[in-house]
């Protein structure tokens, strides 16, 4: 049993620690060139077996713990901190986090210097294990990285904007009489007076199935002669911004894939990318990284 402190208390990063590194701790001292370990087979023989920790999934707090990063902070890359809509453009890590760097600048006794970087200034248990990169061990979670990530991202800042440009109502009409049918999910509620409700993975995936074809009609610039140019621009690229993102979803949910496939998702989320500029000019985004952004942006689909 792992212990649990009590809510509250202080050290819980470090009794979680010290908890797995118990649990693990057989990994911690493997010889890569050694022996290894006898481990008997399904078939009956022993096996020689190396064991290493490769991956972990988890949500982003949990990354973050694991880390031992600052929660403002990206677990896989030392981006500033309030650094606006996470990466300027859509490309691999900006500057990937190195644990040998952070564990010389500990013996140093350089604390100052590991604040700035968002790492706490303790030895990491995960630092120990052979032919292991803490912040490499993200492996793809379709329901925290893009679901409640992404998605839900998406989501509060396109109710944000929507109040602001004064049609939230016309959103919530459209969105609480969408007609029953097989494969659409109802809801008689507007989609804020839920995000204090669960949400769950089969929840935002109802949500999204109808959002674009929700929004397109409130925000096409072409059937309203009073909105001005900025007003017009701002709203194309908010819906551009939902389309790609409500694409990019739906296709990584397939459960097979062909090359040509997987060309479609990677384009959406370039689009997606080009175009969320819009939500930040009407301070509708968080003024901290996005959880999300560089597990998407630093694991290819392929």
């Amino acid at each position: 049993m792992i212990p649990c402190p009590p809510k509250g208390a202080k050290n819980t990063d470090e009794a979680w620690h010290s908890a797995v590194g118990t649990v693990l701790f057989p990994l911690r001292n493997l010889h890569i060139a050694g022996r290894g370990m006898k481990w008997d087979g399904a078939n009956g023989f022993l096996a020689q077996c190396y064991p290493l920790l490769a991956a972990w999934v988890g949500d982003h707090p949990e990354r973050v713990m694991v880390a031992q990063v600052s929660y403002g902070s990206c677990p896989m890359c030392a981006i500033p901190d309030g650094a606006l809509m996470g990466h300027s453009t859509f490309q691999p890590l900006d500057n990937p986090r190195d644990q040998h760097v952070y564990l010389e600048l500990l013996d140093k006794t350089n604390i100052d210097v590991l604040h700035t970087l968002g790492v706490h200034p303790i030895c990491n248990e995960f630092w120990q294990y052979p032919l292991c990169n803490v912040h490499r061990l993200w492996q793809p979670d379709q329901l925290h990285q893009l679901l409640l990530g992404l998605i839900k991202d998406v989501l509060h800042w396109l109710l944000k904007y929507l109040k602001a440009r004064y049609v939230k109502d016309q959103f919530d009409n459209r969105f609480t009489s969408v007609p029953r049918y097989q494969g659409l999910k109802h809801f008689s509620k507007p989609l804020d007076s839920m995000k204090s409700g669960p949400w769950q993975g089969q929840e935002i995936r109802g949500r999204i199935r109808t959002l674009a074809v929700n929004c397109a009609p409130i925000l096409d610039g072409s059937q309203d002669a009073r909105k001005t140019a900025a007003e017009t621009a701002s709203d194309e690229m908010v819906m551009g911004a939902v389309q790609a993102s409500c694409e990019f979803s739906l296709l990584v949910s397939q459960q097979n894939h062909s090359d040509l496939s997987l060309a479609a998702p990677d384009d959406a989320l370039k689009g997606y990318h080009k175009k969320k500029g819009a939500f930040r000019h009407h301070k509708c985004q968080s003024l901290r990284r996005p959880k999300w952004m560089n597990y998407w942006q630093d694991n290819p689909i392929s």
